[in-house]
């Protein structure tokens, strides 16, 4: 049975050019905007000082909060929502890839709450969580099709203290503006493009392989997306500034994590879940971690549901299978898969990142403490225990 509630209450301007829209859209929000970004990309590529223009035009003058680092660190959302309160922001602009939208919706929270951005993040059963009732109006400019975090009310902080990388989430998140602009991207480095397109294809595929309810329109969009990536990513990686697939791109970011997607299947984030522990630790991109990850997990899972990794295999790389049998097929199409991540140099390893398993039981440990939610394992069509997570991590070696 398809069961579920839709909200999706942010306005999307999407399309080439249609960052000039950017200003006379904030002025209709608030009037003293704290532009969030990282510490140098969008200085240097000139998308700052191009926003910035953008918005003195219909006379706004925006508070600049430009030290967000990769896989952002509570310490520096909690000093940016700090700074929007003494300056008196009305509003927060996440301007950059998920780190600077991320980092955006947590100062958003705690420019209103006055607290850590600790407290709202669910870091396990026992520990404090306050959920987030309000926060300042959030817009969101993505330059990377990557995390779809202008279409979702969730964030991920890291915890620099205790390597815990988890999430903030609450309805308050949701962005009330997100201009998605297709050149905007066009600085995006290779590595990063890359990294974001595999990002994009794990959002739809988490809930294709665990979810508990038959969904097919919901798996049909879901194929779409990942066959889109894997059609316009090399032409993007090709030619950076190829307008027809940075649109594509950009917009399957979008869509993969908006809620229409994946609403009605349930099941769980697996695949995100183990990478958040190693990211969390090790400070790597998260695409990076999620292609690392994923033929081990694909593998690990599909002893409990073959038949849908060789629907994956026919669906999407237009395998077709005659004598093989279900296991024969699902193997089969987790090889496509990764040759696909091959083809895009994301057939990793640990040691290719140089990782080994020091910390694979510290990693376990908290895998399950933030994301078993007082259970002993993840939700995945065959459990991951903590045996499992190591075995998952040791076939990743």
């Amino acid at each position: 049975m398809l069961n579920f509630e839709f909200i999706l209450p942010t306005k999307i301007i999407f399309g080439a050019g249609e960052i000039k829209k950017l200003g006379k859209e904030i002025k209709k929000i608030g009037s003293k905007p704290l532009i969030v970004t990282g510490r140098k990309a969008m200085r240097q590529t000139g998308i700052l000082d191009k926003v910035i223009g953008i918005l003195k035009e219909v006379n706004v003058k925006p508070v600049v909060f430009e030290k967000i680092e990769p896989n952002p660190r509570a310490k520096t959302v909690d000093e940016g929502g700090k700074l929007a309160r003494d300056e008196g922001c009305d509003l927060v602009v996440g301007l950059g890839g998920g780190s600077a939208m991320d980092a955006a919706k947590g100062i958003a929270a705690v420019a209103v709450s006055k607290r850590p951005v600790w407290d709202h993040v669910y870091s396990g059963e026992g520990e404090t969580y306050i959920p987030v009732r309000k926060a300042l109006p959030l817009v969101c400019v993505p330059t990377v099709a990557a995390t779809g975090s202008e279409a979702d009310s969730g964030g991920i902080i890291t915890n620099s203290e205790t390597n815990e990388k988890a999430g903030i989430f609450s309805n308050a998140l949701f962005p009330a503006l997100s201009v998605v602009d297709p050149e905007l991207t066009f600085t995006c480095p290779e590595d990063y493009t890359i990294d974001g397109g595999i990002d994009i294809i794990s959002h739809v595929l988490e809930s294709y392989f665990t979810g508990t309810s038959t969904a097919y329109l919901q798996d049909r969009l879901s194929e779409s997306i990942v066959k889109t990536v894997i059609h316009y990513l090399p032409l993007a990686i090709k030619n950076p500034r190829d307008i027809e697939a940075r649109s594509h791109l950009s917009w399957s970011s979008t869509l993969a994590l908006s809620g229409l997607i994946n609403i009605g299947r349930g099941g769980g984030f697996p695949l995100h879940a183990l990478e958040h522990a190693v990211s969390g630790h090790y400070d790597i991109s998260h695409g990076c971690g999620l292609a690392l990850l994923m033929p081990a997990l694909m593998k690990y899972t599909s002893v409990a549901r073959p038949e849908k990794f060789m629907e994956m295999g026919m669906n999407i790389f237009d395998l077709r299978f005659e004598d093989e049998s279900v296991e024969q097929a699902a193997a089969k199409s987790i090889d496509a898969m990764k040759e696909f991540l091959d083809s895009v140099k994301r057939l990793l390893r640990f040691s290719d990142l140089g990782i080994g398993d020091e910390k694979f039981e510290i990693m376990a440990d908290d895998i399950i403490k933030i994301y078993g939610h007082g259970k002993n394992y993840l939700d995945n069509p065959r459990p991951i225990d903590k045996t499992g997570i190591l075995e998952i991590f040791k076939n990743t070696l």
